[in-house]
């Protein structure tokens, strides 16, 4: 397979990026399917998660690891990240989560991709466009049980499917799913939950409906979960390395996938009693030594994180002092010094990841931010140049 791979190239060295080891994700990826072969009886795969540029991990190269490691299926948001996957040369199965605007049924159709149908409009378009193609084409049905954002009312699912089978003979019924909300906080819903898509998909089968493809669990739900109902499982946030759950690191063995790093620009002394940053919300209680680091909100690092997080100098933590701005972040290094180790300009520092044995987790910066571990990957991982290893 001739895959072609849009390599990110900088005319120089960048002073932050973004590191992605793509051994960490072969590693989850191996695990990940481990862990379905225990929580799924007769599982046919993992469908990982790859949409948002894999969720700030670069969609093509992620794509080319996953294929190399043998994933035959991938979940993305969109036509157009579709469309991104066929011109790289990816011949895999490729689901579009959103998928409900008719004037793209023509688009799913010549790139190959499979499309969800929770519309009659929808479904009606690509099967009119099927039937001008002369094929018919592998089509999935989102059941809302919960999630309360795209999918066919549960209620209304039996006659739904009942009227495709009979209204569009141009598509194939191949997979039925619905999505967890709150697999991580609420157990007694998910499994009421899984046991109303259990008998949505039993009521079908009653009807001579059946599907290949019974999916639901996200990262969550896979981890923790069990069914025989289903045979394809979603992970996504697991696929990098983080975990939805701490308790599910006595489960499977993952290795966080991306960590970012940037270089030290400037070093100075602050005077006792002197404000630091944009409104002075920090102010020197003694003399500190400080690094300036190129890192910002325009570069995916949030402004929230203003006087709460870390970053590691020296195999050191060392508190973020004063607001963080536009594309630069003051950080303590007093510690350091007072260690004996002189920091200057070009030292690396790291945001997120490990230094002489000291590490930063996302899971701690999100808990900085008052945020979660998605959007800080996904905000880094955009910003940011990325470098594979």
């Amino acid at each position: 397979m001739d895959v072609k791979i849009l390599n990110i190239e900088v005319a120089t060295n960048p002073s932050t990026w973004c590191e992605i080891d793509l051994k960490a994700l072969a590693h989850n990826f191996e695990h990940l399917q481990k862990l379905a072969a225990k929580n799924m009886s007769h599982a046919s795969g993992l469908m990982p998660v790859i949409k948002a540029e894999a969720y700030g991990h670069g969609m093509l190269q992620v794509a080319e690891c996953l294929h190399e490691a043998g994933c035959k299926y991938w979940g993305v948001s969109n036509v157009s990240e579709g469309v991104n996957l066929r011109a790289a040369g990816f011949k895999q199965k490729i689901l579009l989560f959103e998928s409900t605007i008719v004037s793209e049924a023509k688009g799913i159709i010549e790139y190959s991709l499979t499309p969800t149908v929770c519309t009659l409009d929808m479904a009606h378009a690509l099967d009119h466009e099927a039937r001008q193609a002369g094929i018919q084409i592998p089509v999935h049905i989102k059941i809302d049980t919960g999630m309360g954002r795209l999918g066919v009312n549960e209620e209304d699912a039996p006659d739904f499917v009942q009227t495709l089978r009979e209204k569009c003979p141009n598509l194939i019924l191949e997979g039925i799913y619905t999505h967890f909300p709150v697999a991580d906080t609420d157990r007694d819903f998910t499994i009421n939950q899984m046991r109303r898509f259990r008998d949505i998909v039993y009521s079908l089968e009653n009807q001579f409906i059946t599907f290949s493809f019974v999916h639901a669990s996200n990262s969550m739900g896979l981890g923790d979960y069990k069914s025989e109902l289903f045979n394809l499982a979603r992970p996504g946030i697991m696929l990098y390395g983080i975990y939805p759950q701490e308790e599910l690191k006595k489960k499977i063995s993952l290795k966080p996938v991306m960590s970012v790093k940037t270089r030290i620009i400037f070093v100075q002394t602050i005077a006792k009693g002197r404000g630091i940053s944009y409104g002075h919300t920090f102010k020197a209680k003694e003399d500190l030594t400080v690094a300036v680091l190129p890192i910002g909100y325009s570069n995916g690092y949030l402004r929230s994180l203003s006087n709460k997080a870390f970053v590691l100098v020296g195999g050191l933590r060392c508190p973020v002092v004063g607001r963080v701005t536009m594309d630069q972040i003051i950080v303590d290094i007093t510690a350091v010094t007072l260690s004996g180790r002189i920091p200057k300009i070009g030292d690396e520092a790291v945001i997120m990841g490990t230094q002489k044995g000291a590490s930063i987790s996302v899971d701690e910066i999100a808990h900085w931010a008052d945020t979660i571990s998605y959007e800080i990957l996904c905000a880094l991982g955009h910003h940011l140049p990325r470098v594979y290893h």
